[in-house]
């Protein structure tokens, strides 16, 4: 996570559970790592959807892409979906 400024930390929700971010900028990755640091079952792929960011609102965030959120209330879900 690309650090902006120690004391300035973003409050977003991931699979129900707050989370705390160093930057505005979320990638897929990285909702991946927070909901599950360690993956339920080898080679897994993920779906992951976000609502309340700043630009796109919501949608659907594909491996290797990113989206800006808030400094408060951007929530990501991140589902199992099958193996790659």
């Amino acid at each position: 996570m690309a650090s902006e400024a120690k004391n300035d930390l973003v409050r977003i929700i991931d699979n129900g559970q707050p989370k705390t971010v160093d930057s505005t900028t979320v990638t897929f990755e990285e909702a991946v790592k927070l909901a599950y640091p360690t993956p339920p079952v080898e080679n897994a792929t993920y779906t992951v959807t976000y609502r309340n960011a700043v630009e796109p609102r919501e949608g659907t965030l594909a491996p290797g892409g990113s989206v800006t959120v808030r400094k408060e209330g951007t929530v990501f879900n991140v589902r199992v979906t099958g193996r790659s």
